[in-house]
């Protein structure tokens, strides 16, 4: 059984990647309002289990793409397109995307609200907005 060979379009391979790397950013800088320490370890773990474990597990060979990205298609994939996943072991992949969500939107959420409940500022509050308004955006890519 052969997987359809995706295609990832330059436009949608950039945007959506820098859309990943603006959430695990904004990730960690409302957790970094919170503690600065647990802000940069969370972006340390953020950034080692994207673009290493995941990236890895989504690909590991080049010919699933029609031109090769690297991992980084399937990155794209999974989080700002149609859920682009490997058919063999789905459960593992599945269930790492699903904990990366849960890692991505709600522990920074609460810790943002934490935080501005703390100390009231207008940066945190965009910043907690534009956190909230990517993860919406890639929630819904998982509807169409």
């Amino acid at each position: 059984m052969s997987e359809e060979k995706l295609d990832f379009t330059r436009r949608f391979l950039v945007s959506a990647n820098l859309g990943l790397l603006a959430w695990v950013l904004l990730a960690a800088l409302t957790v970094g309002f919170y503690n600065q320490l647990y802000g940069w370890l969370y972006l340390a773990f953020l950034a080692f289990i994207i673009y290493v474990i995941l990236r890895r597990l989504g690909c590991s060979s080049c010919y699933n793409c029609k031109s090769c990205t690297s991992g980084f298609g399937r990155l794209a994939g999974v989080f700002f397109g149609k859920g682009n996943l490997k058919k063999g072991s789905v459960g593992n992949r599945i269930g790492l995307v699903v904990f990366l969500y849960a890692v991505l939107m709600p522990i920074p959420a609460v810790l943002g609200i934490l935080s501005v409940l703390a100390a009231f500022s207008y940066v945190e509050v965009a910043v907690l907005v534009c956190l909230v308004a990517v993860s919406c955006v890639s929630l819904t890519t998982w509807s169409r």
